[in-house]
């Protein structure tokens, strides 16, 4: 098979050929968001609202819930400016669309040899687009945070042009995602010091560099805009937090919802009783710390060792953070903004040890890959009617302009916004 990385245009056809098919399935996975048009919660709610009231560059640089988020300001911001009013939620959707090809496209257009088998990628790109519970981060620029995040993680996985890293084109566009990640939220932030590991153990200069530009994002929203907020946790409780990767990174990728709300269930009353789910508490431990070794074995095999690191430098720092606690992740819907980045980057890392690992190791990692493929794609289409659906935005403009004091309706169920007086220009 002709490596996807080959320099020839039947390579890019194809490349954008699996493009198209992933934003296809990303578009028809809820299409009620793109037949209907929607603001989701804070992006109408206080992003669109900000770009509507305020001068476009305070608009811009306004941090909300405690951070800046360049790229939900930015494209709330041309979707007031740019866009008739009964359309505006349709260029927040093909931004966001954007942003959820990036990690995609990065998997296709990466050198590493472990990564030059079509069914590699072709598994990648499945992994990626089957996270389940993951319907909150898409098609919205409120949550392409976590796909510039997830982005920064494989960036850190993938080789650098050695040398040209600054110069090649492929060299810029990782730096721009770089720096624009942490300029969105503070996800991408607890990469820096992996970015700075790897660099020093490869004794790469590359590597150094994309690790200063990280930082330089990242000490501008710390410095800048970011402020802790009330109602986020801000603190990892050791059981909960197993719990937690029992249910979100085992029961709910290997079982599917379904079962893993009915594991979730044991597990929440077991909690409440006063009772140590013993079963939950030690799964994670006795598969992850065993894989994590697994991948330090050889050099062949480190790309799964930064995916599983990456992912749990995300999931600690998400988990720390989430509102409501850590304790509130065990139910299998709640925060699957805080899951998603983890999640994809724990399935490729069992991936990378499928493409790397020792005969018999490796085998048991493709069982996995395939499994976990299997019930992605299982639950794909079974999604959360609360985040799946609501109101149209253009009849909720139209009830809107016959009642100026109205309010709009967003998504989900109880969300709200308002505008002041139409505009007669649009």
């Amino acid at each position: 098979m002709t490596p996807l990385t080959s320099p020839n245009r039947r390579v890019w056809a194809l490349r954008i050929i699996l493009l198209t098919v992933f934003a296809f399935f990303v578009c028809i996975r809820m299409p009620e968001i793109v037949l209907k048009g929607r603001f989701w919660a804070e992006e109408g709610k206080f992003f669109f609202h900000n770009a509507w009231v305020m001068p476009p560059l305070q608009a811009l640089l306004e941090p909300v819930g405690g951070y800046l988020n360049l790229v939900a300001n930015a494209a709330t911001l041309a979707a007031r400016w740019l866009m008739p009013l009964r359309l505006a939620p349709y260029l927040t959707i093909a931004v966001a669309l954007v942003f959820q090809l990036m990690p995609p496209l990065l998997l296709l257009t990466a050198r590493d040899s472990w990564l030059q088998e079509g069914r590699i990628r072709l598994c990648g790109l499945l992994l990626l687009l089957l996270v389940p519970a993951s319907e909150e981060i898409w098609l919205q620029t409120l949550h392409s945070q976590f796909e510039l995040t997830l982005s920064c993680a494989i960036i850190l996985t993938l080789e650098t042009d050695s040398g040209r890293m600054p110069l090649s084109r492929r060299g810029f566009g990782q730096a721009g995602i770089l720096l624009l990640a942490p300029l969105c939220g503070p996800g991408a932030i607890v990469l820096v010091p992996l970015f700075f590991m790897r660099a020093i153990l490869d004794q790469s200069g590359s590597r150094l560099i994309q690790a200063f530009v990280l930082s330089v994002g990242s000490v501008i929203q710390l410095l800048l805009f970011f402020h802790a907020i009330p109602g986020r946790g801000y603190k990892l409780e050791p059981v909960s937090l197993l719990c937690v990767f029992a249910i979100r990174h085992l029961a709910v990728p290997f079982l599917g919802l379904p079962q893993a709300e009915t594991v979730a269930g044991v597990v929440r009353a077991s909690l409440s009783s006063g009772h140590l789910p013993w079963l939950a508490v030690l799964l994670p431990l006795l598969l992850f710390v065993p894989f994590s070794i697994a991948t330090l074995g050889t050099r062949r095999t480190r790309p799964a060792f930064w995916l599983l690191a990456a992912g749990g430098f995300t999931a600690l720092a998400s988990y720390f953070g989430a509102i409501g606690g850590t304790i509130a992740l065990i139910d299998v819907h709640f925060g699957e903004r805080y899951v998603f980045v983890p999640q994809a980057l724990f399935s490729l890392a069992f991936l990378a040890f499928a493409a790397t690992g020792n005969a018999k190791l490796a085998g048991i990692a493709r069982v996995a890959v395939l499994w976990l493929i299997v019930v992605g794609a299982t639950n794909f289409f079974w999604t959360w009617p609360l985040i799946s659906n609501g109101p149209s935005w253009r009849s909720e403009i139209s009830k809107w302009q016959s009642d100026p004091t109205r309010f709009i309706e967003l998504w989900p169920d109880g969300w709200t916004m308002t505008l002041e007086a139409p505009r007669t220009s649009k």
